[in-house]
């Protein structure tokens, strides 16, 4: 028997950010499998990857660029900055820190990047680059959505 009040909720079984959220740990998931043998997640990858795009991005960059909060980007950059993967130096002004990717991070993405090239050939075999390409678009118009909101 159905309560009353909570059938309101019958809705939010068709919740966007509940699949898009199941959806991106499932995907995660394979991608840290893939990239286990590197010692590095997928996460970790993708913000290494990031660095090296960028150059020598500030903190507050590579948070924007990564969709994440600045205390998540200081805690994963100051880990692969112990690993010796990533360098601080100082930005324009004593708040701000620029990132740089070292040869050692160098290295690591280099041996990793056959991992991952695994992982992102499995995601394009199930989807095709076709589906995958209107994915993210389609992730890419939620996301610049969700920033104008």
């Amino acid at each position: 028997m159905r309560r009353p009040r909570l059938s309101k909720f019958d809705e939010c079984r068709a919740c966007a950010c509940l699949a898009v959220r199941s959806a991106a740990r499932r995907i995660t998931q394979s991608y840290d499998a893939a990239l286990a043998g590197t010692g590095l997640r997928a996460t970790q990858f993708s913000l290494l990857v990031m660095v090296h795009h960028l150059g020598a991005p500030t903190m507050k960059m590579l948070a924007d660029m990564l969709s994440s909060d600045p205390t998540t980007i200081t805690r994963n950059v100051q880990g692969l900055r112990r690993r010796r993967f990533l360098a601080l130096s100082p930005g324009e002004d004593l708040r701000e820190r620029k990132v740089t990717l070292t040869k050692r991070g160098e290295s690591i993405l280099l041996r990793a990047l056959p991992n991952w090239d695994k992982a992102q050939s499995e995601v394009v075999a199930r989807l095709g680059r076709t589906e995958l390409a209107n994915l993210r678009a389609v992730l890419g118009r939620v996301g610049t959505a969700s920033l104008q909101s």
